[in-house]
């Protein structure tokens, strides 16, 4: 799958859930999944009450749950990168370059992230078309720095039984 057909295909959702960040053999893996919308029952919202308050119950009796979609599935590998960073999504500042997309896969050719790389590394001496890759998930912004597009696996389960 090309990184064009990647985001295309993953910016159809509206969340993503990061489940592995590692380097491999010098590579940076990081494999992503869609989500889909889970269901509360009454016994759920029960379980609130009783471990949270009424109150918190009461304003959460109306949410549901985002699930894994295990259909949904993709490993972006990025062979050759400057750098990365993963951050809590709950402390992010956002990056101007990144700001006002709302899509959980973003490029920018000119950002904070790009900033931070060329004032800590020497790469933009060496390397040219250094772009900066966001992936936002649940719980993690992801942030790389590479000179060229990650490839993709879109892993799709085996349904034969």
């Amino acid at each position: 799958m090309s990184f064009e057909e990647f985001i295309e295909d993953v910016n159809r959702e509206k969340y993503l859930y990061a489940e592995s960040i590692r380097e491999e053999d010098g590579s940076l893996v990081i494999e992503l999944y869609g989500t889909v919308t889970g269901t509360s029952d009454e016994e759920d919202i029960a379980a609130l009450a009783g471990e949270f308050g009424e109150q918190v119950a009461e304003l959460l009796k109306d949410s549901a749950p985002i699930d894994v979609n295990e259909d949904r599935h993709w490993t972006v590998r990025f062979e050759s990168y400057i750098g990365y960073s993963v951050i809590n999504e709950s402390f992010d500042n956002g990056d101007r370059a990144t700001l006002d997309n709302n899509e959980p896969v973003v490029t920018a050719d000119d950002s904070d992230w790009l900033d931070y790389i060329k004032v800590s590394t020497f790469a933009h001496q060496v390397r040219e078309g250094i772009k900066h890759y966001q992936i936002r998930c649940l719980e993690h912004i992801i942030n790389v720095a590479s000179d060229e597009p990650p490839f993709i696996d879109s892993i799709q389960p085996d349904r034969r039984t």
